[in-house]
């Protein structure tokens, strides 16, 4: 089954929100102007998550917080779901 954007909040909570959150830690704005700290704000971002994260794999930087391959699967299955109902 597709995870919700509930489900992959913890992913983005993980990998995403030391930079792309209204309060980064790792620098003074989230890049691109893309807040992903909210279930709200995810889905207004969801085809830049998707091509970042799972198309390009350039997000995270360098995968610096080791995000996986399944991890990358449920934001794919996440958004191949969300499209659909689009």
């Amino acid at each position: 089954a597709a995870p919700d954007t509930l489900a992959i909040q913890p992913i983005l909570q993980k990998h995403c929100i030391a930079c792309h959150s209204s309060r980064p830690t790792l620098m003074t704005s989230a890049p691109k102007g893309a807040l992903l700290d909210t279930p709200e704000r995810i889905d207004l971002q969801a085809v830049l998550v998707h091509k970042q994260v799972v198309e390009l794999k350039i997000m995270p930087p360098g995968n610096m917080t080791q995000m996986t391959d399944a991890e990358r699967a449920a934001i794919a299955r996440w958004f191949t779901a969300k499209s659909s109902r689009m």
